[in-house]
């Protein structure tokens, strides 16, 4: 279409209002407009009846009648029918929602070395010290199951740790100048219970504190000798969950030689020869997506508490039913007895008249 300014030296003298053509212009331009757009957006109407060569050559007009000149719109995205681009959002689990608070720390200073210091405010309570060990580790924990793509994490929860296991673990990281490994640790389903309570413990050996910890027996061999044996990798502690989808995540604190290194190390292998060394912090669970392997559920304190209460119930009403049982044989006895006493007298009776 030509500009104004082509038809300059052109004059033509009309009987018609000069409103009323440029109207008709404006409709020429806007049926123009519909016809040449091959989109289907939305096409704004004209904030004003004012014709576009009036509009500019009055910019003060301009500014009243239509949008503010101050304000800049956004550029608005355009749909894309196909979008390859689109990031996932990182799944939040509990653990993340029960630390909700940002984190000073960036993350190259997570991955260096330095950032691995326990300050006073670290070691004054063990939340204190779980909360900092997961701002730490928590990148680590995410992507400790990437290359495994048949192997997904669904949650990373709070163990709760009875509050005797926590206060000697304390003791021993108040002793201790190194930062705690990140460890995990994977166990029958039956066996996460009795860690939470006593924490985990050395087989066939006591508990050095507590009189009330059971005596457990080897379970998967002492290759490297007697010890808590756990993996610093997630995989292979899962391969000794069978029953389970959860595993342990633990801070663990090995025995080191005067050059700072572990004494009983071996591969993914680390092996605590205490038991107060040791603690779990978090439970890790997850799901497979393959068909080759079956999913088993997750651990749930709540609803192992729930099934014990129901078992202790059961066994108060079969004991119940036991002496009950046994109190109607006495009777049924004693009545007997009755009975042939009450019959031994008629007998005698009717013998004696005889």
């Amino acid at each position: 279409m030509s500009s104004d300014s082509d038809y300059d030296d052109f004059d033509y003298n009309s009987s018609q209002n000069s409103l009323s053509i440029d109207y008709q212009i404006d409709q020429f331009e806007l049926r123009h407009c519909i016809k040449s757009k091959k989109t289907k957006q939305k096409i704004r109407k004209a904030s004003c009846s004012v014709s576009k060569k009036t509009l500019k050559s009055q910019p003060t007009l301009l500014r009243v009648n239509c949008i503010n000149s101050k304000i800049t719109l956004k550029a608005e995205r355009k749909p894309f029918r196909y979008d390859h681009y689109v990031q996932e959002k990182q799944p939040s689990f509990e653990c993340d929602e029960e630390f909700q608070e940002t984190s000073t720390l960036t993350h190259t200073d997570l991955e260096s070395e330095s950032s691995k210091i326990l300050t006073p405010e670290h070691r004054q309570s063990f939340s204190s010290f779980r909360r900092y060990f997961y701002q730490i580790n928590q990148q680590e924990i995410k992507s400790s199951l990437e290359k495994c793509s048949q192997i997904k994490i669904t949650n990373i929860r709070l163990a709760s740790v009875d509050e005797h296991v926590q206060k000697d673990f304390m003791k021993q990281l108040n002793n201790t100048s190194y930062f705690p490994n990140l460890v995990y640790h994977g166990t029958a389903l039956k066996n996460i219970t009795s860690i939470l309570h006593y924490g985990l413990l050395i087989p066939n050996q006591a508990h050095p504190s507590n009189s009330e910890a059971p005596i457990i027996k080897v379970a998967h061999g002492k290759a490297y000798g007697n010890g808590i044996y756990c993996s610093q990798t997630a995989v292979y502690s899962l391969s000794y969950t069978h029953d389970t989808n959860t595993i342990l995540i633990c801070a663990a604190m090995p025995k080191r030689n005067k050059s700072g290194m572990v004494k009983i190390h071996s591969g993914n292998i680390l092996v605590v020869t205490h038991v107060s060394r040791i603690i779990p912090l978090f439970l890790l669970d997850v799901t497979y997506l393959n068909q080759s392997n079956i999913n088993h559920p997750c651990f749930d304190e709540q609803k192992i508490l729930r099934t014990n209460e129901n078992t202790e119930k059961k066994k108060k009403k079969i004991s119940i039913d036991i002496s009950r049982k046994y109190l109607r044989k006495i009777l049924n006895y004693m009545n007997d007895e009755n009975r042939k006493h009450e019959q031994y007298q008629e007998r005698s009776y009717l013998t004696y008249f005889d």
